[in-house]
């Protein structure tokens, strides 16, 4: 045997004990209980949808809360460090059942059809609906709610309830604060929300609403688990009980829902149309968004550019075996949201064993993107280049590829600068879907602070004039460029 047979050998067995061990470590990790991986890591990832005061709000990264602070003391108990995931409500189950997070606690409603798929703790309060109107309002109730338009946050138990109320016209909002902001400005008649936020927010921020009448459902509130995770629960309800037998749970209530929360809220100055002063506190936590939001733009926009060239370049070329695959890939892309394609990366290809990372789910469903739309742009632009400019360029000895790179693609990307523009600028404010995946990037820290002080008509206004700013430059690059690359023409 020679040397180098014995040498490939030892790789070839060291490969293989490598894989044996990677399979037994697999087959351990996923033999493990809910609960052993839980203290195994040392960690509970607790999802939350943080835009929903007085339950959850974040603000730069730190949270607050009733179920902030139960969540804490659950994990005290459990003897792991919380780590708190902020992330929309209508994705926060599916990151739960695909092992993005370990719980959920989000003023969840425990339902019969919620516990048809997920697992959900014993209750720890009940909260029941309540309407909230403006203070001239004639709504007393529940009962006079036929033919008024009624807001509710998106996939809560206020919609559902608002559903089954025959004559009740839905308007749907991302957040309850927006839903808050339209009723004072008198587009709905009233908002339906779990009483506590309902009291909460209209004494701290909202003047002029109040609520009315008796709250008309009795909910309870629980932590949601994943199926399979019966270990797990079985130690959350046994932490939640010891929260409430030592007195902890008494106190936090007391703190967020008793006297001297009301004390507080009634302490808050009135809300002004633009509070300078919170631009001031908080534009530190908008830097950072537009940090994230900049690079994610850059980044899909500086991989997009190559992969929309190959689709053009496959498109215009002679062969089908490459052009019907890259229109296929086009018109699916195109043909379907960006949202969406957010969504499937992120919560659907985990089912499948890929997991990827928010950050990088997020610059790949950008990226795919704008392929698509970046390769429409350029074969576009290829297309309007006189048919004798490659005939002379073959004419002159130059195959094909060398045609296209020397002659043909100079020319296009002349062309095609402005709509590549226009390109980069969607691009740079598409970013902003990614916040339905936990992203905290300018629209999504704007989502936060808004909810979080109850000062849409500040928040709002700022973020938009951010996007100006982040834009404008795209705009003057690309006129520059136009004017240096502009074709010589007669005069």
């Amino acid at each position: 045997m020679t040397a180098r047979q014995t040498a490939a050998g030892r790789v070839s067995r060291w490969l293989l004990m490598t894989l044996v061990a990677v399979c037994a470590s697999s087959s351990e990790l996923a033999a493990q209980t809910a609960l052993e991986r839980v203290r195994a890591r040392g960690t509970l990832r607790i999802g939350m949808d943080a835009t929903y005061p007085p339950f959850g709000m974040a603000e730069g990264g730190v949270f607050s809360g009733f179920d902030v602070d139960l969540a804490r003391a659950v994990a005290r108990e459990l003897r792991v460090e919380p780590v708190f995931i902020n992330a929309s409500f209508d994705g926060v189950f599916p990151a739960l059942q695909n092992g993005t997070f370990d719980v959920v606690v989000s003023a969840v409603t425990i339902t019969p059809e919620r516990a048809a798929t997920l697992l959900f703790s014993d209750p720890y309060i009940d909260a029941g609906q309540a309407i909230a109107v403006r203070g001239d309002s004639t709504i007393d109730g529940i009962e006079a709610l036929a033919g008024r338009t009624v807001g509710v946050q998106i996939n809560t138990t206020a919609q559902f309830a608002m559903e089954q109320r025959p004559g009740v016209t839905i308007a749907k909002y991302n957040t309850i604060d927006l839903a808050l902001l339209d009723l004072q400005h008198g587009r709905i008649d009233a908002v339906a929300s779990d009483g506590p936020v309902l009291r909460y927010m209209t004494m701290r921020s909202f003047a002029g609403l109040r609520t009315v009448g008796r709250e008309y459902t009795e909910e309870r509130f629980g932590i949601v688990l994943a199926r399979g995770s019966d270990d797990l629960r079985r130690a959350i309800n046994a932490a939640l009980w010891r929260v409430q037998e030592s007195g902890e749970y008494a106190k936090l209530h007391a703190t967020w829902f008793g006297e001297a929360s009301v004390a507080r809220s009634q302490g808050t100055e009135a809300p002004r149309a633009f509070d300078a002063g919170l631009v001031g506190r908080t534009w530190h936590l908008f830097l950072r968004g537009v940090g994230i939001t900049a690079l994610m733009a850059l980044s899909s926009l500086v991989l997009g550019l190559p992969l929309g060239l190959v689709l053009a370049l496959a498109r215009v070329q002679p062969r089908r075996v490459l052009a019907s695959p890259a229109a296929v890939y086009v018109e699916v892309m195109r043909g379907t949201p960006l949202l969406v394609q957010i969504l499937f990366i992120y919560f659907v290809l985990p089912s499948v064993g890929v997991n990827l990372p928010a950050y990088t789910s997020g610059i790949l469903a950008l990226t795919l993107n704008a392929g698509a739309y970046i390769s429409e742009i350029i074969r576009a632009g290829i297309v309007s280049i006189d048919a004798g400019q490659m005939e002379a360029a073959r004419a002159l000895g130059m195959d094909y590829w060398q045609a296209m790179r020397r002659v043909i693609l100079p020319q296009t990307f002349r062309r095609v600068v402005p709509p590549l523009t226009n390109e980069s600028i969607a691009l740079l404010k598409d970013s902003s879907l990614v916040s339905v995946i936990g992203l905290t990037e300018l629209a999504r820290t704007g989502q936060e602070l808004a909810s979080r002080h109850a000062a849409p008509l500040t928040i709002w206004p700022l973020v938009a004039v951010i996007y100006l700013i982040l834009t404008l430059p795209l705009t003057r690059v690309a006129e520059y460029l136009e004017q240096r690359w502009k074709p010589i023409t007669r005069s």
